[in-house]
């Protein structure tokens, strides 16, 4: 089967990216240009513009046309990200995605009453007290992820340096297990949807970029779940990877 004049294209558009022929920031042309261009009607282009829209790789500015935006994606690898060798040598969970990458995390520390879906996962009536981190990591300048973890008060209370925006090396995991509360098994579970209004601004997301929301309980080996990680991620800027073995 024939690919779709749009993808084709879209395709082209992105070669050029690739080999720098377009590089960030620059302008593409209209509309009308590219079509004459690749001798297409305008609507062939107008679609592929909006895939590459869609995907990020190019951004509007209102009024002013649109440009390129690179950045290479980020591989997000698990279970390797969250295992014992990660947090337990002492190095951020993040490390292990964006290496040696800038980035800035932004940490809000503060306690909240328990959204219900949060309280069942925690076993602690609706309600009650958690403490919560909500994190911005932006990666070379860019905003990648929006986090909030729900943490239960008695966590809190046996390895009270998970309150500090800077909890020490390895994280709050290494300082959960040094209370005896050691995660031991993760269970995430993904959605794809439209970001809300909130996170569009928050993060600069443009038109048409879905998010992935990612929602994470880490639980001991005796079964009792010590976090609920709710992560808001851009889909135009993650790679998700799942290595598990066949049995």
């Amino acid at each position: 089967m024939s690919k779709p004049g749009y993808r084709i294209v879209a395709d082209q558009l992105r070669a050029f990216i690739d080999e720098q022929r377009l590089v960030e920031g620059d302008r593409l042309p209209t509309v009308r240009e590219l079509a004459e261009r690749f001798s297409v009607p305008t609507g062939t282009v107008a679609r592929a513009v909006e895939l590459l829209r869609a995907e990020g790789v190019v951004v509007s500015r209102h009024g002013n046309g649109l440009y390129v935006r690179t950045f290479s994606r980020i591989v997000r690898s698990s279970p390797g990200r969250l295992s014992k060798r990660q947090w337990g040598a002492g190095l951020a969970i993040q490390d292990h995605d964006t290496g040696q990458r800038l980035r800035v995390v932004n940490v809000d520390v503060t306690e909240v009453p328990a959204p219900g879906t949060v309280a069942a996962a925690l076993n602690i009536p609706a309600g009650a007290a958690v403490l919560t981190r909500a994190r911005r990591f932006a990666v070379e300048d860019r905003v990648v992820q929006l986090a909030t973890s729900y943490l239960p008060l008695e966590v809190v209370a046996a390895a009270p340096s998970i309150a500090y925006t800077g909890p020490g090396p390895g994280g709050i995991y290494a300082r959960m297990a040094e209370a005896g509360f050691e995660p031991n098994e993760f269970a995430e579970h993904l959605i794809v949807r439209a970001p809300t209004s909130a996170e569009r601004e928050e993060m600069g997301l443009p038109t048409g970029v879905q998010v992935i929301e990612i929602t994470r309980r880490a639980n001991t080996r005796a079964g009792k779940c010590v976090e609920v990680n709710v992560m808001i991620l851009d889909s135009s800027v993650y790679q998700l990877e799942y290595l598990f073995g066949a049995e």
